[in-house]
């Protein structure tokens, strides 16, 4: 906020409850009077908390407006927590190892009064934090910074309509689920409500979804190619083994996937195969079907 020259301790007073800084300008008026430092307040541009104490508020007016550094961070889609860790201890002073460690237990982080993580019982804020580019200041912590990208993904969920996830019994934590892994598995963007479409189809049949996407999460390391020892782990993030959705989202994904994940195509495959040089696949309802396609592409057919 802006302190302009001239303004009295009253007229700033109602700016800073106007700004929700403070609760009550007449008693910030009385402290600032009676400290002594009212009649040292400068002007110029500063930068204030919500529900401040009147002596913090008093003091930084009193010392004037102070340059602080303001980071801006770019967050892609699908980046892991571990990866956004890394970014942030990279190129900001968060202490990554510390975002990652409260973004994986939230059992640290205290109260989290957000809806959509009622039910997530796999303990970790993986797939809630929101891609996109955020701007803070030098002093945030890494909590504060979780928090941001909670906010964040609180104001982009509420975009969505949820009523195909309700007509099928899913909670948010499900589709967030889902849209994680689409956003693991798909590079075409017309390819999303398609896979999606694979992946509810299978879960009805009870099938395995058997994506690669879910063990690569678990390795130390991403892999090129996954070996048959590495399908083996035994991991409940493991779908080649266990049934089911995953105990929760892979990645952190964007509204598009999330978009796939609620609008899945009309279609009837069960199966798909990276077939293109740009990422598509070939899409089938048939085993057989597949399994041909999967030895033409390997084939280079």
């Amino acid at each position: 906020m802006e302190i302009t020259p001239g303004l009295g301790i009253a007229e700033i007073g109602k700016i800073l409850v106007d700004k929700n800084v403070i609760s009550n300008a007449f008693y910030f008026d009385l402290y600032a009077k009676s400290s002594g430092l009212g009649s040292r307040f400068k002007p110029g541009n500063y930068i204030f908390s919500e529900n401040m104490k009147y002596g913090e508020v008093v003091k930084i007016l009193a010392e004037g407006p102070r340059k602080k550094k303001i980071y801006k961070i770019v967050i892609p889609e699908g980046f892991t927590v571990e990866q956004i860790a890394e970014r942030l201890d990279k190129n900001t002073p968060i202490n990554g190892g510390e975002f990652k460690r409260l973004a994986l237990d939230i059992r640290g982080l205290g109260a989290l009064n957000y809806y959509f993580l009622k039910d997530n019982q796999a303990g970790s804020l993986e797939g809630y934090l929101f891609p996109k580019t955020y701007s803070f200041l030098e002093e945030k912590t890494a909590e504060e910074v979780l928090r941001i990208m909670l906010d964040q993904f609180d104001e982009e969920i509420g975009k969505f309509d949820f009523g195909y996830a309700k007509e099928k019994g899913m909670s948010i934590h499900e589709i967030i689920t889902i849209a994680s892994l689409i956003e693991k598995e798909v590079s075409i963007p017309a390819e999303r409500e398609v896979v999606a479409a694979v992946i509810y189809n299978r879960l009805k049949k009870g099938m395995s979804l058997q994506m690669c996407a879910t063990v690569q999460y678990v390795l130390p390391e991403r892999k090129q190619h996954l070996s048959n020892e590495d399908l083996k782990i035994d991991s409940p993030y493991n779908t080649y083994i266990y049934r089911g959705l995953p105990p929760g989202p892979i990645c952190n994904p964007g509204l598009t996937s999330i978009r796939a994940a609620l609008n899945p195509a009309s279609v009837d495959y069960l199966y798909y195969v990276l077939t293109g040089s740009d990422g598509s696949h070939t899409f089938t309802n048939s085993y057989d079907e597949f399994i041909k396609a999967k030895k033409d592409a390997k084939n280079g057919q």
